[in-house]
């Protein structure tokens, strides 16, 4: 089996109190409560009894509001609903961040300037990683309406110097996004709606030149997986985020790594 890692057995790990931001939809922070625990207790001695599992602070924000304002494109809106909740986890002692959406991230820069000794691990940072060892440049995106629609995604990975493709037709974009809101978003999920997922995936594939596809929101890859593609590679990004988070977690990434480097 694996060595334990030196730097879980230090008492430097208590220092880290993770703050995760839910509730857009409960569903993924759900995952991420899960996945976060699992992945860090699997590579943890034990200490008196049991291995010891990361200290972890969840607030749950309210998602109807959170998707009007996000309709609406009242960006300062979403930001203040998202911040409350934010403020919650920084009061709980939260010194470090993870929003289980890619969506809201969108109030990062907001956050970083109310927050600026909060440490978000961005999403985007760790699937641009993931990527980045695969040796890809172009990759398809899928996920809300915003998420392909608006630029603080695209731009976080351009950074990295990803090119970012999303399907082009409106009605497209559209029905992903009300299947995200009125199925995923309530753990439905339906062969019907995985086709569309599939068929969106393949058009960047056939006719973007997506060299692989990142399913840009934390309930679609649930629905989709590999194996209902074939060989054309997904990027889960909320898989790849909380194997991230793990890692920081462990010790085994330091978070400067993850950012984009700065341009000369």
């Amino acid at each position: 089996g694996q060595l334990p890692r030196k730097q879980c057995q230090t008492s430097s790990c208590s220092t880290m109190q993770l703050g995760i931001l839910t509730g857009v939809s409960y569903v993924s922070g759900l995952d991420y409560f899960r996945g976060i625990n699992e992945k860090v207790l699997a590579q943890t001695p034990k200490r008196h009894i049991m291995s010891p599992n990361p200290s972890i602070v969840l607030v749950s924000v309210d998602c109807d509001e959170y998707v009007k304002h996000l309709t609406d494109k009242a960006w300062d809106k979403v930001d203040d609903h998202l911040i409350a909740g934010i403020r919650k986890l920084v009061a709980a002692g939260s010194n470090l961040l993870v929003i289980a959406s890619n969506t809201a991230h969108v109030c990062v820069p907001a956050v970083q300037r109310i927050f600026p000794q909060l440490d978000v691990i961005h999403i985007a940072d760790c699937v641009a990683l993931q990527i980045k060892k695969r040796g890809f440049s172009t990759v398809g995106l899928i996920g809300t309406q915003p998420t392909m629609e608006e630029g603080y995604l695209k731009d976080r990975f351009a950074a990295h110097n990803i090119k970012v493709v999303v399907p082009l037709e409106s009605s497209q974009r559209s029905s992903i996004y009300n299947i995200i809101c009125q199925e995923l978003s309530y753990n439905v999920f339906k062969d019907e709606s995985r086709q569309v997922m599939i068929d969106a995936i393949k058009q960047l594939e056939q006719h973007q030149a997506a060299q692989c596809c990142i399913l840009g929101c934390t309930e679609i890859e649930l629905l989709v997986k590999q194996d209902d593609i074939g060989d054309f590679p997904l990027i889960p990004s909320a898989e790849t985020h909380m194997a991230v988070v793990a890692q920081v977690l462990l010790g085994e990434i330091d978070m400067k790594d993850l950012l984009p480097k700065p341009t000369t």
